[in-house]
């Protein structure tokens, strides 16, 4: 058998090279292709913040913008269109960026203000703090607290008391207000609004008649109730109050002991003190 030249050899070579460098960029073409088939993401347009907005006030059109976003079924009460948004009264803090949903927002017809923050069987009070038994500027709102008040007079003048009453309340927002006293001047007091029940309402005014209250800071997953009896100050000092003793004035003497004796005379009796 005759034998093939060398260059028939070469061109077969690079013909079959050809072809499977052909046959492997179209495997890849088509494998690239099917990826991107599957990775294809579906996007809905969705209602997000423009910028940061605060809770308690009414959306306006230059604080929303429309986003594609991800087509997410966790994405639940999103809004696709500015106008089913518009005014409405936000019930938190929004980030820019943030889509806007049903449940970030107070119900319709809500008008902005502390009422939009809230709950419907709840009931929004202030009272005053200073810089200490306000956390040191600490709370904010949505922040929970417990309160617990100091009282010194009345039956607990001698050895006072302090006890937590509240527990767990919500932090609607902080403030300041101006307090003047007569002969005194204006000044200015930090106030915090807590959400409080009815009942838990009258608890708290009542607390801060009598005494001093404080504020204590919980962890915001901390919905725990304790039960506690309070502490005194014969009890945090370690020891019992002494009943004040009567000091005589000097140069006094007491008064001698009295003594009583019965005397009978025939059918009568008599008592005689000496």
């Amino acid at each position: 058998m005759r034998r093939l030249p060398p260059w028939i050899w070469l061109m077969l070579a690079l013909v079959f090279g050809a072809t499977a460098t052909f046959m492997a960029m179209g495997w890849l073409k088509s494998q690239s292709q099917k990826v991107a088939e599957q990775d294809k993401t579906v996007l809905v347009p969705v209602v997000v913040a423009s910028k940061d907005i605060p809770s308690a006030v009414a959306l306006s059109e230059d604080q929303l913008k429309v986003s594609m976003w991800p087509a997410d079924p966790t994405l639940v009460g999103e809004f696709s269109r500015l106008n089913d948004v518009k005014s409405r009264v936000t019930a938190i803090p929004l980030a820019a960026g943030e889509p806007i949903l049903e449940s970030k927002l107070a119900p319709e017809g809500v008008i902005p203000g502390l009422t939009a923050l809230l709950n419907p069987d709840k009931r929004a009070m202030t009272v005053k703090v200073d810089e200490a038994s306000g956390v040191a500027g600490f709370i904010n709102p949505d922040n929970r607290v417990d309160v617990v008040v100091t009282v010194d007079k009345g039956d607990y003048n001698q050895d006072p008391i302090s006890k937590v009453v509240l527990q767990n309340l919500r932090v609607l927002g902080t403030g300041q207000r101006i307090e003047k006293r007569p002969g005194e001047k204006p000044q200015v007091v930090p106030t915090v609004t807590l959400e409080v029940t009815p009942e838990e309402g009258e608890s708290l005014a009542l607390a801060t008649r009598e005494g001093m209250i404080s504020l204590v800071l919980r962890h915001q997953q901390d919905e725990q109730v304790v039960e506690t009896m309070g502490v005194r100050t014969s009890t945090l000092l370690g020891g019992a109050i002494q009943p004040a003793t009567v000091q005589e004035e000097p140069g006094t003497t007491p008064p001698p002991p009295m003594y009583s004796v019965e005397v009978i005379r025939r059918l009568t009796r008599e008592n005689l003190t000496f």
